[in-house]
C-alpha cells in the first residue's frame, strides 16, 4: 500500500489574534472539501490512498487567506492530468506543479501559466455551487461536482464528473467504484455562480442575458439569467464555462459581452480591464485590457468595423457571434489594449 500525504497550506497576512470572517473559515474549509473530493477522484482509480490536510496558520483563516491546494502532475502519463489542472486554474489560489524533471507537459502547462511565469488568477475563492452541497459527487451515480469563482468582469462555472473514486468504508482506501462511473448529466444556470460575493462583487442587475463560452466544447451559449443549460460528462472529464453579463451598446442593437483568452483555462482572467465607449457620436467602441497571449474571444451580435491592438489596426475573425482576435505578448508586463469598435 502506498501513502502520499499532501499539505494545504494557507497564508495569513495579519496577526494570530484577528478573528476570522465566516465566510472566510467557509471558503477555507470549502476549498480543502473540494480539493479533496478532486483527489480522491483521480487517485480512487490508481488504488492510491491520498491524505489531504487543510492547514491554517495560527489556528485562525481570515479574509486575506489564500487558499493553496496541492501540487499537479502536468505529465502525459497522467491520466487525469487535464482535470487537475481544471480545478487549479480556477481555484483562485496559486498552483504548484510536482513533475518529475524532463516530464512536463508543455502543452498543458501553458493553459495554465503565461509567459512570464504569472497566471490567471481568480478575484475570490472557489466553491460548491447551491445544488452540490450535501450531494455525494463521489457514489451517488448522479452528482456532478459544481465549483463557481469570480474573476474581474466574468464568473466561471467548472463542472466535474467525479463519480466512481473515493474513499471505501470497506476497504479503508480509497479506490474506485466502478459502479458509479458513468456518463453524468447535470443543470447549470448563470445563477450558479454567486455575483455579489467577495471583496469586488459583480452587478448584474436588469442583466437580461449571458454568454457562456465553454472551453472544452469550444462554443457560445446563450442564456437568461434563470435558463438552464444541460451538461454531460464523462467519467473524470471536466467542462470550465466562462459567464460573461451581455451588454446592450448605446443608441444601436450591438449586444456584447467579454470573453477572454480561450486558449488558457480561466478564460475570462485575461480580462483586466472593459471600458464602454458610447459618447462618441460617430460610433461605438469597446475597450479591454488583456493580459497574456493568445485567441481571444468576444460575443458580438454584430460585425465589429475594425479591431485594434494597441491603437494598431489588427486582421479580425467573426463566426458564430464571436469576434476572434490573436493577442501577441506584449513588449512589458502591461496589458494588451484590445479595442472593437462598431
Amino acid at each position: 500500500m502506498v501513502y502520499s500525504l499532501a499539505w494545504s497550506t494557507a497564508t495569513i497576512s495579519c496577526s494570530s489574534e484577528s478573528r476570522p470572517s465566516l465566510s472566510a473559515v467557509l471558503g477555507t474549509i470549502s476549498g480543502a472539501l473540494i480539493h479533496l473530493v478532486i483527489q480522491m477522484a483521480h487517485f480512487g482509480c490508481r488504488g492510491v490512498t491520498w491524505c489531504t490536510v487543510p492547514t491554517i496558520a495560527y489556528g485562525w483563516a481570515t479574509s486575506s487567506t489564500q487558499i493553496g491546494i496541492c501540487s499537479n502532475e502536468s505529465n502525459l502519463l497522467n491520466p487525469c492530468a487535464a482535470f487537475h489542472a481544471a480545478a487549479r486554474a480556477i481555484s483562485g489560489g496559486p498552483i504548484y506543479i510536482s513533475d518529475t524533471v524532463g516530464k512536463h507537459n508543455f502543452e498543458l502547462l501553458k493553459t495554465l501559466v503565461l509567459p512570464d511565469g504569472s497566471i490567471l488568477r481568480c478575484e475570490h475563492y472557489a466553491l460548491p455551487s447551491r445544488d452540490c452541497l450535501f450531494e455525494d459527487p463521489l457514489h451517488d451515480g448522479k452528482t456532478m461536482l459544481k465549483i463557481w469563482n469570480l474573476n474581474k468582469y466574468t464568473g466561471v462555472l467548472g463542472a466535474f464528473n467525479c463519480q466512481g473514486g473515493g474513499w471505501c468504508r470497506e476497504t479503508r482506501r480509497n479506490q474506485c467504484a466502478s459502479q458509479y462511473s458513468h456518463v453524468v448529466t447535470s443543470l447549470a444556470n448563470p445563477k450558479d455562480i454567486e455575483w455579489k460575493s467577495g471583496k469586488k462583487p459583480i452587478s448584474i442587475e436588469g442583466v437580461q442575458v449571458f454568454a457562456l463560452y465553454y472551453h472544452q466544447a469550444k462554443k457560445l451559449v446563450l442564456s437568461k439569467p434563470s435558463e438552464n443549460v444541460e451538461i454531460s460528462l464523462e467519467p473524470f472529464n471536466f467542462e470550465l464555462i466562462t459567464v460573461s453579463p451581455v451588454t446592450f451598446l448605446a443608441g444601436t442593437s450591438v449586444q456584447f459581452a467579454p470573453i477572454g483568452l480561450v486558449n488558457m483555462l480561466n478564460t475570462g482572467g485575461a480580462i483586466q480591464s472593459l471600458a464602454f465607449n458610447d459618447h462618441i457620436e460617430a460610433s461605438n467602441s469597446v475597450q479591454i485590457g488583456v493580459k497574456g497571449t493568445g485567441e481571444m474571444r468576444v460575443f458580438s451580435s454584430e460585425n465589429p468595423i475594425a479591431c485594434k491592438i494597441d491603437d494598431k489596426v489588427v486582421p479580425f475573425e467573426y463566426k458564430e457571434f464571436m469576434v476572434v482576435i490573436q493577442v501577441p505578448w506584449p513588449s512589458s508586463s502591461n496589458s494588451s489594449m484590445v479595442e472593437y469598435i462598431f
